[in-house]
């Protein structure tokens, strides 16, 4: 009865989520947090810039009509050795972000995210009385998640720390992955006493795998590039956990364990797109 009872539980998961797992937008996405340091005493819009040119550029920005006219007109004018804003001018694969920041304390908060957020970029700012600032320097994003800080006095952008921004993200990564894993093996009527210890080891190992895997493709060839990578890696992931799990996870039969490791994974990706769709 028991074994009837996982069967079609699975088989209803599968149901459910393969049309999302077919057709949803796969995989995290890249994201730029940008900190303005000294920020205009004034409203103002901040844009990236961008240097490369496209037959086919995407609007990313469709509500015209909640920005001032006359810096929306600035922005969308500006084209100075082959530069050019990204929002508002569009790029060649959708971008998501506000031109409006946010106050956190003495600095304002931009955020840019989606397969859209370039690898080079400077920045622009427009402020209400028509002046124009751009960043001295030019970043060559290295990070998936990367957080770039400008200082509008001195008009340079600093990029954070890499070996932050990994950790960070495996940090996050890996303790979703750890909740939501463990409820499904609870699910699944496994102890956590009698399994926590390969688990641990074997979700720890894996989220290693992972993040070194697509940050160093990252670091070398962009994030088109880690992103496709990290999809392709989800599915070695997959069999390497089911595998691991089977071997060393005790209680239950081995098409138990297989059936918690497919199950465990998808909803863990699945779920894991939500929260990076939510979280900015």
């Amino acid at each position: 009865m028991k074994k009837k009872t996982i069967f079609f539980s699975v088989l209803f998961s599968f149901c459910f989520l393969f049309p999302f797992f077919a057709y949803a937008d796969i995989g995290p996405k890249p994201s730029l947090k940008i900190i303005v340091t000294n920020p205009p005493q004034t409203e103002y819009y901040l844009d990236l810039l961008i240097d490369y040119t496209s037959s086919h550029l995407c609007e990313n920005i469709r509500d015209k009509e909640m920005y001032s006219e006359n810096m929306y007109h600035i922005l969308e004018n500006y084209h100075i050795d082959g530069w050019h804003p990204a929002l508002v001018t569009g790029t060649s694969i959708p971008l998501n972000g506000n031109l409006i920041g946010k106050k956190d304390g003495n600095h304002m908060i931009h955020t840019f995210n989606y397969v859209g957020v370039p690898d080079r970029f400077k920045i622009i700012i427009v402020t209400a009385d028509g002046k124009t600032m751009i960043s001295e320097n030019i970043i060559n994003r290295k990070a998936f998640n990367s957080t770039v800080y400008f200082d509008c006095t001195t008009k340079k952008l600093t990029e954070n720390s890499l070996i932050i921004a990994y950790v960070l993200q495996f940090v996050t990564t890996c303790s979703i992955t750890l909740i939501i894993e463990g409820l499904i093996l609870l699910l699944f009527g496994f102890s956590i006493k009698k399994n926590w210890k390969p688990f641990l080891a074997i979700n720890t190992f894996t989220q290693i795998l992972l993040t070194l895997v697509v940050y160093k493709t990252m670091y070398s060839s962009g994030s088109l590039a880690a992103l496709f990578l990290y999809i392709l890696f989800e599915f070695v992931i997959l069999i390497l956990e089911t595998i691991l799990f089977v071997k060393y996870l005790t209680q239950h039969s081995k098409t138990r364990r297989i059936l918690f490791s497919i199950v465990a994974n998808i909803i863990s990706f699945l779920l894991g797109i939500i929260v990076l769709i939510f979280n900015f």
